[in-house]
């Protein structure tokens, strides 16, 4: 299965999603490695839109950016497309940020909401507290957090439409003078990066894609997993000291992973390398 032949800003890649899972509803969509749990195409659909009914009934409006602070590729991916389905932006935090710097990032986005888990939930409470953060919203318990599973029992929410130069995406990068400072991207940029993928990458629905966690500013990271999940592949979301065991395990076929963590392309593994 490969990604559809579509004009740049001609949907939304999380339209492009639930067409995939709409063809490929029981095939693995995610799994989590530590947990080995999966959740089908058909199961991250349903979640998507039900997590948008639910951050939409919190308040969440279009164009509002959400904070994005997880530890895992299955997480990551499910808040990402959550919040636009909701007609939210997604802006990642990087996880090597400290506590002011994911402040500062927040500030100066507007963020009212933040999402993460329960291993970066002190410092995402901390951050929170210095800035417009009203919501924080754990996948898993976590003190002074609201559970992400409460957000699933309103309803279920079609995904918000959008027009080519509306955002997809809010990074921040790190400026020469070593401020943060926003990279947006737009639905239209954003689909001209997936054609570019599709043409590079060659990723298709049998691919079984170990991803490490969350790498660089977000850009290429979000952009590889949009680009697995639309093409109907399978991510498993592994430890970074993993990937060697887990590629046999789950016969994987490529890896994402940081630049710079020493894992080598095999016979049958690819290694996509994320700036970090």
């Amino acid at each position: 299965m490969t990604v559809p032949d579509l004009e740049p800003g001609e949907v939304t890649v999380t339209q492009r999603l639930l067409g995939t899972a709409r063809a490929r509803a029981d095939h693995p969509a995610l799994v989590c490695g530590s947990a080995d749990q999966a959740c089908s195409y058909g199961d991250l659909a349903v979640t998507v839109q039900a997590a948008a009914a639910g951050l939409a009934g919190r308040g969440l409006q279009p164009g509002d950016v959400v904070g994005i602070y997880l530890p895992d590729a299955a997480c990551y991916a499910i808040a990402t497309y959550a919040v636009r389905a909701a007609g939210g932006v997604p802006s990642p935090v990087g996880s090597a940020l400290s506590v002011p710097d994911i402040a500062c990032q927040l500030a100066d986005c507007g963020a009212r909401m933040l999402l993460t888990g329960p291993a970066l939930a002190a410092a995402a409470q901390a951050a929170a507290d210095r800035s417009w953060v009203r919501q924080v919203i754990s996948f898993g318990e976590a003190a002074g957090a609201s559970r992400f599973d409460k957000l699933l029992g309103i309803g279920v929410l079609a995904p918000v439409e959008a027009k080519p130069h509306d955002l997809a995406l809010l990074p921040y990068a790190r400026r020469p003078d070593g401020m943060l400072a926003p990279v947006p991207v737009t639905q239209q940029e954003l689909a001209g990066q997936l054609s570019k993928l599709a043409a590079k990458t060659r990723m298709g629905g049998r691919d079984v894609i170990l991803a490490a966690p969350p790498a660089g500013d977000g850009r290429a990271y979000t952009a590889l997993l949009d680009h697995a999940l639309i093409s109907g592949a399978t991510i498993v979301a592994v430890r970074t000291s993993e990937i060697c065991a887990a590629a046999s395990r789950y016969h994987a076929t490529i890896a994402i992973v940081p630049s710079g963590a020493g894992i080598g392309a095999g016979d049958h593994l690819r290694v996509l390398a994320v700036a970090s």
